[in-house]
């Protein structure tokens, strides 16, 4: 980069130019030029190193108009861009192909029914401010993907990253179909005034009402991502700690400036002093030497977003209980925690879109979705901390755009998962291969061979004695009767194995004779004999060991045997916390489960393993009887094998000890059960104490592979 962008005074585009520059790439898109693949993987590797060889000039930029730290911005700007441009180039080719259309009737097959997907055509992309590169550049990656030549018009809240983001996109794109608008009001008024093929725009409700309803002058498609007055909801069920850890993260991100952050938070009056109790130690974790002067946290905007944000702080009835500090001159605004008593408070009914954190104590979990319908019944985002039955229900019960469960806002950080609003907090989505479809037509085509003239007769009048015909070739016969109630077939029932339709039948049949050639558990010590040295004797190892594991107290214990026979046919992935044999118990599961995933957890634990197929087993029931499958079994019996376990994403826990002072003092001894969701805090403490008390003996760290 021969200049920096940032030094020059924003310029706004002049209002009378706007016409022939909107011109200017609808003719672009007429020419056919953006069409091709190899035209789309080219800007997109320009807009790439565009990107890279800013990168300084971003940092300052973010730096410059939001106080963001070099951290937050390439964590959510920077690398967030370029990571999708390599995404989406990755797998554009297969994007583009046309689709087989899909709930063909056999005789319309004939006609190669399938999707095509055309791009747009020339789009208008609206950027935001509180994540002015990211908000900017991915819908514009999404619009290049598709074959759409676009203006963007990023936000002049932001001027420094408006002025990079305008110089990226002159010197790396095609200019003839790629611009940049700036300016305010009067710019985005003129540019509103001309024939999109779509508008995409990010912003406040307010706003987008405006531009809606100028597109709906000439029916055009707009994809509105907006906001909303989301609500966490912290039932008394919850993990207090990581609750108050997650969502205080959420709302110190960007200085609480992120539309998907939580509005508001409905706590458990049973567990409302404990989680308060939480925030105040979480913030000083993050924050051991203070936050003002911390470059890990931003700046609001700009000095009119700032005095709205004082005002709905004077507003309110509630009692601040943690921050309040501020400063006008440097637009800093402390994480600031309020206790409210009313979903009426200006801090509930309203959007803060800032570090604010009402706290609504709520008598039960009914009452707290009662309350977040009544707030805003479609809000963006949704955080439900609690168990599964609880957080289900409030799913179940409530509308979003999008569900982060035990978690703030995680859906939105996750670059290939589609992100949207609904109803009045957005329409549309993008991100990833959304992005591609957001800006794309999905074409219906098929294509009529001659030879089809003689079937196509009963189409063309007259039509005399031609309407039986037509029943007899289109006609579907409903499997229900006149009072709504199914009917039931046998011979339908057998032809499907209970599928309910011919392909599901066939897929049914086909996993039973898949399953027949599977070594069945019976079949263990005579499919050992045929296994090749030294796999035979490790698996014999395996067996003897294991089943002497499995007697307690004398009494026999479900056996490996039982174990492999109940993992039949079941979707697990199992880990085996243990060291000496988990190379042969490995192997062994393998063979006799092909097709699922059995890998070791290794730990600097070296105490004699304690492998327990009756405790595998146990829990594996357990766990198929609460959720229908289980994603990851561990078996351990020390904090360190609990930690492994914890960070290799365990579902599920077995912990198998007697005499352990670390778990004695935890009170986790003997066989038990245990989510790991509910045992994440302990974990972490019980991990970082485990760490320090190794430290002192000259151990490190409990490691997994």
């Amino acid at each position: 980069m021969t200049q920096d962008p940032i030094a020059s005074e924003l310029k706004y585009t002049p209002v009378d130019t706007i016409p022939e520059i909107a011109a200017g790439v609808r003719n672009a898109f007429n020419s056919h030029k953006t069409k091709s693949i190899d035209y789309r993987l080219l800007q997109l590797r320009k807009l790439y190193w565009g990107i890279k060889d800013n990168e300084a000039a971003l940092v300052k930029a973010c730096k410059q108009d939001l106080g963001k730290g070099a951290y937050e911005t390439y964590l959510a700007e920077i690398d967030w861009c370029t990571n999708d441009i390599v995404f989406v180039t990755q797998n554009l080719k297969s994007w583009m192909k046309d689709e087989s259309a899909s709930d063909i009737p056999l005789a319309n097959k004939l006609l190669s029914p399938r999707i095509r997907k055309d791009p747009l055509g020339a789009v208008l992309i609206i950027g935001t401010y509180n994540f002015p590169v990211n908000l900017s550049v991915t819908p514009l990656v999404g619009a290049i993907a598709a074959g759409c030549t676009a203006i963007l018009k990023p936000s002049e809240s932001a001027p420094a990253v408006a002025k990079v983001l305008q110089h990226i996109v002159e010197t790396s794109l095609d200019v003839s179909c790629f611009g940049v608008v700036q300016g305010a009001i009067p710019e985005t008024s003129a540019l509103l005034e001309e024939k999109w093929d779509k508008i995409f725009y990010t912003g406040s409700a307010n706003v987008g009402k405006i531009i809606a309803k100028k597109a709906a002058e000439t029916l055009t498609p707009v994809t509105l991502e907006l906001g909303g007055r989301n609500p966490a909801i912290v039932t008394k069920h919850a993990n207090v700690q990581l609750a108050a850890k997650r969502l205080l993260w959420g709302k110190i991100m960007n200085a609480g400036q992120v539309c998907i952050s939580q509005n508001y938070i409905m706590v458990d009056k049973e567990i409302l002093a404990s989680f308060i109790v939480e925030l105040k130690v979480t913030m000083k974790q993050f924050f051991p030497n203070g936050i003002k002067d911390s470059d890990d946290y931003a700046r609001i905007i700009n000095g009119k977003q700032w005095s709205r944000l004082k005002s709905m702080l004077d507003s309110t009835k509630g009692e601040i209980i943690m921050g309040g500090d501020m400063d006008e001159s440097q637009r800093y605004m402390e994480p600031t925690v309020v206790l409210v008593d009313s979903p009426k408070d200006p801090l509930v009914a309203e959007e803060s879109f800032g570090p604010l954190i009402p706290i609504l104590p709520v008598e039960d979990l009914d009452t707290a979705i009662r309350i977040a319908n009544e707030v805003h019944r479609t809000p963006l985002g949704l955080y439900p901390f609690g168990n599964k039955q609880e957080t289900d229900q409030i799913m179940r019960e409530t509308q979003s755009g999008g569900v982060s469960v035990n978690d703030a806002l995680f859906h939105g950080t996750i670059p290939t998962l589609p992100f949207g609003g609904v109803g009045d907090s957005g329409q549309g989505a993008y991100r990833g291969r959304s992005s591609f479809d957001c800006f794309s037509h999905r074409r219906s085509v098929t294509t009529t061979p001659g030879w089809m003239e003689g079937l196509l007769d009963v189409r063309y009048p007259p039509y005399e004695g031609k309407l039986a015909k037509f029943k007899k070739m289109s006609e579907l016969k409903p499997n229900f009767d006149r009072d709504g109630k199914v009917k039931f077939s046998v011979a339908s029932y057998i032809l499907s194995l209970g599928a309910g339709s011919t392909t599901g039948g066939l897929v049914r049949y086909a996993m039973v004779l898949l399953a027949l050639q599977i070594p069945k558990s019976t079949d263990i010590l005579d499919h050992i004999h045929s296994l090749p040295q030294p796999a035979q004797d490790e698996a014999q190892t395996a067996v003897r060991a294991i089943e002497r594991a499995a007697m307690v107290e004398q009494e026999p214990q479900p056996g490996l045997v039982e174990l492999i026979s109940y993992l039949e046919g079941r979707k697990v992935r199992m880990g085996l916390c243990t060291r000496n044999f988990d190379a042969p118990v490995t192997h062994l599961l393998q063979t006799f489960l092909p097709g699922k995933t059995f890998f070791p957890i290794i730990t600097r634990d070296f105490r004699p393993p304690k492998p327990d197929p009756a405790g595998i087993l146990q829990i594996a029931q357990a766990w198929d009887l609460e959720d229908g499958a289980a994603s990851l079994i561990m078996v351990g019996d020390s904090i360190d094998d609990m930690t492994a376990g914890y960070r290799a994403g365990a579902a599920t826990v077995l912990l198998s000890c007697e005499e352990n002072e670390e778990l004695e003092r935890h009170e986790y001894t003997g066989l038990a059960v245990r989510r790991l969701d509910d045992l994440v805090g302990i974990l972490e403490r019980g991990f970082e104490e485990g760490t320090d008390r190794r430290k002192g003996d000259g151990e490190g760290e409990a490691k997994t592979p």
